[in-house]
């Protein structure tokens, strides 16, 4: 059940990321974007399956007290008074009302089908922002925090994917860059905003919780914002450069990497989500993260802490990592191909998770 629960989550980013993505360029003028062709069935099958993918965290507690009770029983039970269950029926709701919208409205290239369509989209997030982790444990800090979060990065991530594999050309390139490069500072911005109130929240002591699972998904969802970075910089900066040099330069495939470890974070997040997190947490043997067990197979104590070490390993993949920087560049400036650059992006982040944990001692 937890792999389907992680698939799950996975998707259901990704169909948030759809339809914030689509919305949020259908609100713009043509002139300020790419010429775009989104599939209406890229819509429906969005909204149809979002209320089926939200459901899985449902039907796990379902199965969880349906030894005692039966799972109708169960299901009843939890959809009518756990609080996950009664928000599902809202996200439930919500993506019928979206169908409707999607199937009735034509064509979709209208601005009010767009506002309505995201401002559904928007209570959809709400919806599944209150049944978080974050909301149970600090309702108002909880629930702000997970639905900015949630919908600063379905809205980047969204834009890129739209852009990146609708676009029929790449005209008014630059007028598409002037307005996004502006959205995704925000959205960044936002992100690392929300993330830290939600690390509050759920996080006692940020390099302490590395020795759980839920910290180390963290920490390397933290690490993979480094490469996306990069990437925003390159098509924020670098590519207007070549486009300004080269009129013929397709920038659309380095959109398309900066969407693909953008996806990565989502399914790293769909992963550590499922683990208890890491606040108030009692550390015992079977707690800590298999993956830190690795590099720190000492017996670890409940007291323990994390502390940091240079030695000759650091240098190493310090070293390392650079050079893998280096050839995510090379990568873009010789046009290689962006499952390249996508393998270099990945071995920069291991460069950088090894070197902190060859780093690490515990204490």
């Amino acid at each position: 059940m937890d792999l389907l629960i992680i698939i799950s989550q996975t998707l259901l980013y990704l169909c948030f990321s759809v339809l914030a993505g689509s919305f949020a360029l259908l609100l713009v003028p043509k002139e300020y974007r790419p010429d775009l062709n989104i599939p209406k069935r890229l819509l429906l099958i969005s909204a149809v399956t979002l209320p089926v993918f939200a459901f899985f965290p449902v039907l796990d507690i379902a199965l969880f007290i349906s030894p005692r009770l039966g799972l109708v029983e169960a299901l009843k039970m939890v959809l009518t008074t756990y609080t996950a269950g009664t928000l599902w029926n809202f996200t439930l709701l919500g993506s019928v009302l979206l169908v409707l919208l999607i199937t009735l409205v034509r064509p979709i290239e209208k601005r009010s089908f767009a506002l309505l369509g995201m401002m559904l989209t928007f209570g959809l997030m709400l919806t599944v922002a209150w049944s978080s982790h974050a909301a149970s444990m600090d309702p108002t800090i909880g629930i702000v925090s997970d639905f900015v979060h949630l919908a600063a990065v379905s809205i980047w991530v969204g834009i890129l994917l739209i852009v990146g594999w609708c676009s029929r050309n790449h005209e008014n390139w630059f007028k598409f860059l002037s307005w996004f490069s502006v959205v995704a500072i925000c959205c960044l911005v936002a992100t690392a905003l929300s993330g830290f109130l939600l690390m509050d929240v759920l996080v006692d002591d940020y390099t302490d919780s590395w020795m759980v699972s839920y910290g180390q998904g963290l920490f390397i969802k933290h690490l993979f914002l480094l490469p996306v970075i990069f990437y925003a910089l390159v098509n924020g900066f670098v590519v207007k450069y070549k486009l300004s040099k080269n009129p013929t330069f397709n920038p659309i495939p380095w959109i398309r990497v900066e969407g693909f470890i953008l996806f990565v974070i989502f399914l790293i997040t769909a992963i550590f989500t499922q683990q208890s997190p890491a606040h108030g947490h009692y550390l015992t043997s079977e707690a800590v993260s298999p993956i830190f067990r690795l590099f720190h197979s000492d017996m670890i104590d409940p007291g323990s802490t994390i502390g940091f070490a240079l030695n000759a390993n650091t240098a190493s993949f310090l070293v390392l990592s650079i050079l893998f920087l280096a050839l995510m560049g090379l990568s873009f400036f010789k046009r290689a191909s962006i499952y390249v650059s996508f393998l270099f992006s990945c071995l920069f982040v291991l460069s950088i998770y090894l070197m902190f944990m060859m780093t690490v001692v515990v204490r």
